[in-house]
């Protein structure tokens, strides 16, 4: 049964379930043929739903989703923001450079040893003691969201409590002692391997942890012989943002796992129920928002967490004004929903603008966080209809909607040579060796922050059993 995380404690310590030892019967219900680790024969599931599929020790089962645009009523959908208050928010998936940025696969192995890689560029960390886990609730640490999301999936059988005893055989002495790392994983099957990848940078606003999150679950569910649902995968996806101690709320995974432009909502009140509904727009108005979407990269990355902490203690005072955000950020969601419907462009650009505002205002940032937002904005202004950065803001990439019948290219190319010119400009104000420093570090920016291309995702998340999706 799924616990709504506002109703479950928030853990950062681990203990085992008390299940025994025996092997259970599977609970496939279409089971696979046999296959080698190299067997490219299985079943792409369905988006909105998975069936129990019985997975090959050494088969791989793959999952790839697209990442998540904020449009509009961003921070209504955070605990306990989005319980105290409701919540809307309306997004759209987007793939980027024509693919999914976000992909994860995961197979039992023989040998019992749990390997989690997160990083082509980074050797697979091995892990052979449930100590090794704990550290979960540490988003910081190498590999932490694939630690939480694999306690929160159950595949272990162990689950996340609250304690504070220092060492784990102490969290429970009236239990039976802990198991080790390879008992478990023989109980589960046999060893796990488990990769996941971003084509995205770190910090990007675009709901890189979340998304990832669910697509773990999604796996490892299918590995587990589980059948879940889109909705089952918000509800465990919060818990593990949770968990890691990052808060957070539904509307990343909800903007990646399902396809295209939607809106979810949050009535106010206990237990928090999610309801996602698909705004449908026309085949024309899909390609349009494609050629007039404009994703800009800054150059800086942030922890979400760090802004989460500022909006919360705003939310706390109850200061009318941040109150009054909270109405207007809901309010503006259904504008923004009406708009899309209706193919408006310019009034989605106005409320993207607008959204950006009250994001600044409710996390005490300006156009100056980072410090080259101002400028490119000021550059781009002519072009847009309006522009805000993803997530929660602070860095991470920007989203602009052009005016009709502009070129993207033509208007990128345009802005990259103003922002150069400026430096240069500025440059021969100052002396030679403060000039050298300001073109090197201005000359970084501009390189990051082109090149990007997004584009709607008319799939969302995507999960398969011996091939990649």
């Amino acid at each position: 049964m799924l616990l709504n995380t506002a109703q479950r404690q928030q853990s950062d310590s681990l203990s085992a379930a008390e299940q025994d030892t025996e092997e259970q019967p599977s609970r496939s219900l279409s089971p696979l043929p046999s296959a080698s680790p190299d067997a490219a024969t299985a079943t792409t599931l369905s988006s909105s739903s998975s069936s129990t599929v019985k997975v090959p020790r050494g088969t791989f089962v793959y999952a790839s989703a697209p990442a998540r645009i904020d449009l509009c009523g961003g921070w209504t959908d955070t605990i306990p923001i989005t319980h105290e208050h409701g919540g809307r928010v309306v997004n759209v998936a987007v793939n980027i450079n024509n693919k999914a940025p976000y992909t994860v696969r995961a197979r039992r192995t023989e040998a019992l040893i749990l390997s989690l890689s997160y990083d082509v560029k980074v050797p697979a960390e091995h892990y052979h003691s449930l100590e090794q886990l704990r550290d979960y609730a540490d988003p910081t640490v190498p590999c932490a969201l694939l630690k939480a999301s694999i306690v929160a999936s159950g595949i272990l059988g162990i689950t996340g409590t609250r304690h504070d005893e220092d060492k784990i055989s102490e969290l429970a002495p009236s239990h039976p002692p802990l198991r080790t790392m390879a008992e478990l994983l023989k109980r589960a099957g046999g060893g796990l391997e488990l990769e996941v990848r971003s084509s995205l940078p770190v910090g990007s606003g675009m709901g890189t942890s979340s998304i990832l999150a669910a697509a773990i679950l999604a796996v490892l569910k299918i590995l587990m012989g589980e059948p879940y649902t889109m909705e089952d995968l918000v509800y465990l996806t919060l818990d593990v943002e949770q968990m890691m101690n990052t808060g957070g709320g539904w509307q990343d995974q909800v903007g990646g796992i399902y396809p295209g432009f939607k809106v979810g909502t949050c009535r106010l009140g206990l237990p928090i129920k999610i309801h996602t509904t698909q705004i449908e727009v026309a085949d024309t108005f899909l390609d349009e928002f494609d050629a007039r979407l404009v994703l800009i990269y800054t150059g800086q990355t942030r922890l979400a967490k760090n802004l989460l902490q500022t909006v919360l203690m705003n939310w706390t005072s109850q200061d009318p004004k941040i109150v009054e955000t909270m109405d207007r950020l809901v309010q503006d969601a259904e504008q923004c929903e009406q708009a899309l419907r209706k193919g408006k462009f310019d009034s989605v650009g106005t409320l993207l603008s607008r959204y950006f505002s009250d994001k600044r205002l409710l996390s005490r940032t300006t156009l100056h966080h980072p410090p080259s937002v101002g400028r490119l904005l000021q550059h781009l202004d002519p072009y847009i209809e309006g522009a805000s950065l993803a997530g929660a803001g602070g860095g991470g990439f920007l989203v602009a909607i052009l005016r009709p019948g502009l070129d993207r290219d033509s208007v990128l190319s345009t802005v990259r040579k103003a922002m150069k010119q400026e430096d240069l400009e500025c440059s021969e104000a100052v002396d030679q060796e403060r000039s050298t420093h300001q073109v090197e570090e201005d000359a970084d920016v501009p390189g990051g922050m082109w090149s990007w291309k997004a584009s709607i995702a008319r799939t969302g998340l995507v999960v398969s059993v011996g091939h990649e999706c």
